[in-house]
C-alpha cells in the first residue's frame, strides 16, 4: 500500500526548523564526503543462498519494488521488476558503492523489450539479489533506463516540486522496517534531505542524491533502517536547499504509523537468524517484546511452537471447532486451546502421538519440536533410524519423526555429530524451523 505524501501543513513549522538547523550542519548541497571504503557487494545467483533466503526472494519477486533484508553476516538487497507479460525484461545492477560517506547507493539499469523484439510469451519476473557487507546504512537504488515507477507515482504535472516522494507501508497501514521510500527528482542530480520522526525523535536523517546520468526525472527507491521508535506515529519529511537563495525547500511530508513489525528488535542485529527472525515478525507468526527487544536466545514452549506453526498459516487467532474433542485434559481454558482444536482439525495431532496430556508451559525439546513439525508438514514417521552419534538419547517413538524432520532438513544436526533430542530450542532456532516447515507446506 501505498500513500501519496502531500504539501507541508502550518503545523510543521517547528519541524521545519529543526530540519533547516540539520541541513545546515550537514551543509546540504555542498557536502564534502568522507574518506570512503569500498562496499563489499555482489550479485547472487539463483541456488547460492540459504533456502530461507531464496524462500524470501520467491516471495517477493511477483511485486515490483526494493526489498532489503538483513541476515546476520550480510544483508541481502532484492530489485524485483515484478510480473512481467513476456521475456525481455532485464535488471542489470550497473555498480555500487558508499555515497556522501555515509550510505549507500546502488545503480541499475533497466531494459525493457522493443515492439519488434522476440521475447517469450511467458509470464517472467525480472530481478536481481545482491548481498551487501552488513550495516544499518540507507540504501538507495537509482534506476535508468526504462520506466520503474510504471504508473506508481502520478503522472508528471508542471506545478510538480522539484522531487516527488511516497512512502510504502504494510497491508495493515504501518511502516515497515526498513521503510522503502520512492520518489523522481526533476533534475541531473538532485541532493535531499529525508527524515523520519516518531513524534519525540529523529529516527533516520539521510542526505542522498538521485542521479539520472542525464537532464531528466530520475526514478529511485530506498530502503531505510531506522531506531526503535517511542511513540506509534510519526512521519517522513523530505526537503532539499533552493539553488535559487539557498532556502529550504520541503517538499515530502506524510504520516506513519509503527506497529511491532516495525520495531528495530536490536538484539537480532548481526544474529545468525537475523533473516529468518525479521520475516518471522513481519508475517505475524512471532512478536518482538514490548521493550524493542526479540531475546532470540529465549527457550521456547511447546504452546508458543505449536502457535508459531498455526499462526504461519492462519492470520490472527485460528476460527476453531468447538465440537473437535480435545485429545488432552490440561489445554481447555489455556490461551492455546483454539491452537489446538485447529492443529486436531488439521491432523496434526493424530490420536496416540502426544499421550493424554500436552504440557503447554513445559519448554519444548527439539525431537518434539521435529515430531510437530513433521505432522504439520504431513509426513510420515520414517522406517530407518536416525544416524545421530547421540541417536541412542532419543525416545523410541519419536526416532522416525526426527528422521523424517531431519531427512526434509526442517531440523539439522550439530556440527559434532549430534542431535541433542532433550535440549530446547531458542526463539530464534525455533522461527527458522517454522519457515522451514511452513515453506514445505507451500507458504
Amino acid at each position: 500500500m501505498y500513500h501519496r505524501i502531500g504539501g507541508v501543513p502550518k503545523m510543521r513549522r517547528k519541524v521545519s526548523a529543526i530540519v533547516i538547523c540539520a541541513l545546515l550542519i550537514l551543509g546540504l548541497g555542498g557536502v564534502t564526503a568522507a574518506a570512503e571504503t569500498e562496499l563489499d557487494w555482489e550479485v547472487v545467483e539463483p541456488g547460492e543462498t540459504p533456502a530461507e533466503i531464496q524462500a524470501w526472494v520467491e516471495g517477493n519477486i511477483a511485486e515490483r519494488g526494493v526489498y532489503l533484508l538483513p541476515a546476520g553476516d550480510v544483508r541481502y538487497l532484492l530489485v524485483a521488476w515484478g510480473e512481467k507479460p513476456t521475456g525481455g525484461f532485464v535488471v542489470e545492477v550497473e555498480d555500487a558503492g558508499w555515497h556522501l560517506g555515509e550510505n549507500v547507493r546502488v545503480n541499475v539499469n533497466l531494459e525493457a523489450p522493443g515492439p519488434d523484439d522476440v521475447v517469450t510469451q511467458a509470464l517472467t519476473y525480472p530481478h536481481k539479489l545482491l548481498a551487501l557487507e552488513p550495516g544499518e546504512e540507507t540504501v538507495m537504488v537509482n534506476f535508468i533506463g526504462a520506466d520503474w515507477l510504471d504508473g506508481e507515482i502520478a503522472e508528471i504535472e508542471e506545478d510538480d516540486p522539484v522531487i516527488v516522494l511516497e512512502a510504502r507501508t504494510l497491508a495493515d497501514g504501518t511502516a515497515p522496517n526498513p521503510l522503502i521510500i520512492q520518489g523522481r527528482a526533476q533534475v541531473f542530480e538532485a541532493t535531499f534531505q529525508l527524515v523520519i520522526e516518531d513524534g519525540h525523535y529523529q529516527l533516520s536523517n539521510d542526505t542522498l542524491t538521485a542521479s539520472t546520468g542525464g537532464p531528466e526525472w530520475a526514478q529511485f527507491e530506498i530502503a531505510v533502517p531506522y531506531m526503535d521508535f517511542t511513540s506509534p506515529n510519526g512521519m517522513v519529511i523530505g526537503s532539499y536547499e533552493s539553488a535559487e537563495d539557498g532556502s529550504i525547500v520541503e517538499v515530502a511530508y506524510v504520516p506513519l504509523s509503527f506497529g511491532n513489525a516495525s520495531r528495530a528488535l536490536a538484539d537480532v542485529r548481526r544474529h545468525w537468524a537475523e533473516a529468518s527472525v525479521r520475516r518471522g515478525v513481519l508475517a505475524g507468526f512471532i512478536d518482538g517484546y514490548p521493550d524493542g527487544t526479540f531475546r532470540p536466545g529465549g527457550l521456547v514452549t511447546r504452546a508458543e511452537f505449536l502457535k508459531m506453526l498455526v499462526a504461519s498459516q492462519v492470520d490472527g487467532a485460528p476460527e476453531a471447532d468447538e465440537t473437535i474433542v480435545l485429545p488432552f485434559d490440561d489445554v481447555a481454558g489455556h490461551w492455546i486451546e483454539p491452537y489446538v482444536r485447529w492443529a486436531v482439525a488439521e491432523g496434526w495431532m493424530p490420536e496416540g502421538e502426544y499421550g493424554e496430556t500436552f504440557g503447554p508451559d513445559v519448554t519444548i525439546l527439539r525431537q518434539e519440536m521435529a515430531l510437530m513439525a513433521a505432522l504439520a508438514a504431513d509426513l510420515s514417521a520414517s522406517t530407518e533410524d536416525p544416524t545421530f552419534s547421540d541417536a541412542d538419547e532419543i525416545a523410541p517413538g519419536l526416532a522416525g519423526w526426527v528422521r523424517a524432520a531431519v531427512d526434509e532438513e526442517l531440523l539439522l544436526g550439530y556440527p559434532d555429530g549430534s542431535f541433542r533430542p532433550l535440549a530446547g530450542l531458542s526463539r530464534a532456532e525455533a522461527v527458522v524451523v517454522v519457515w522451514r516447515t511452513a515453506r514445505l507446506m507451500g507458504m
